[in-house]
């Protein structure tokens, strides 16, 4: 039962991918719109290995993924990226977290 609601390692691995998404696309407003979706696909690319290997180690609900998204969110925003990039990025990383295994 407790397990359910234990967030601790979805929390963390918010934080983690937040992070690395900020390592690989800076939250530059002088960055042109091409650059910009460069880096993004070339984050998404990278970050895809990551979110495959956390679903792999831990079983995620509805609780968990919230609080995953919401930290992920969260950390963002406070590191100064614009709103449509955040929930951008939020969709694709839930789509990716809900994807099944081919």
């Amino acid at each position: 039962m407790f397990s359910w609601l234990s967030s601790t390692r979805s929390v963390k691995f918010a934080e983690d991918l937040a992070k690395a998404l900020m390592g690989m696309v800076p939250s530059d407003k002088a960055l042109s719109d091409a650059k910009r979706l460069s880096k993004s696909n070339y984050a998404k690319e990278k970050l895809v290995k990551k979110i495959q290997a956390f679903k792999q180690e831990e079983i995620l609900n509805f609780y968990k993924t919230a609080k995953l998204l919401n930290t992920f969110k969260w950390t963002l925003k406070d590191a100064g990226y614009d709103e449509a990039f955040i929930d951008s990025f939020a969709s694709w990383v839930f789509l990716k977290l809900r994807e099944t295994q081919s």
